[in-house]
């Protein structure tokens, strides 16, 4: 594999492990709202600083690029493979066929998983913050009732 694909291929692998990490049952919500939390202001820093959610924009555009690329080699190398079959050429071809085919097909599945995985990981993301509000905002308005409680009596 290229540079290229590895680069993509390592992308697919970390998001993968982030990913299995939040969803793992074991960890609770509360503990990844709360590591959330205390690095916001560093990403807040960073975003102000670098622009992170613009890279992030640019890094799935450019994930969507290499997916289209990968879509139109799978189907060129489809249409010469089907073009082969209609013609007699020898086996050396026919395996080149099948060779380029399946690395096509191996470039889509990279491709379009990584920039699915991308989305989903931000998406996940999110709602672990909107979690942390809301829990913040339910212990705020119980200690409120509470306090409320307490003058009535």
């Amino acid at each position: 594999m290229t540079l290229l694909w590895t680069a993509i291929y390592g992308l697919l692998c970390a998001e993968v492990g982030v990913l299995t990490l939040l969803l793992l049952p074991y960890i609770s919500t509360h503990f990844w709202c709360r590591i959330v939390f205390r690095t916001k202001w560093m990403y807040e820093w960073l975003d102000n600083l670098l622009g992170i959610t613009w890279y992030f924009w640019v890094l799935v555009g450019l994930l969507g690029l290499v997916f289209m690329n990968c879509l139109y080699e799978l189907t060129k190398y489809t249409a010469v493979q089907d073009s082969h079959k209609e013609n007699t050429v020898d086996a050396v071809s026919r395996q080149l066929d099948s060779i380029n085919v399946f690395r096509a097909q191996r470039n889509v599945y990279i491709a379009g998983l990584t920039m699915f995985l991308a989305l989903v990981l931000k998406r996940v993301l999110s709602l672990i913050l909107k979690l942390g509000k809301v829990r913040t905002q339910r212990e705020d308005l119980k200690k409120n009732s509470a306090v409320e409680t307490k003058k009535d009596d």
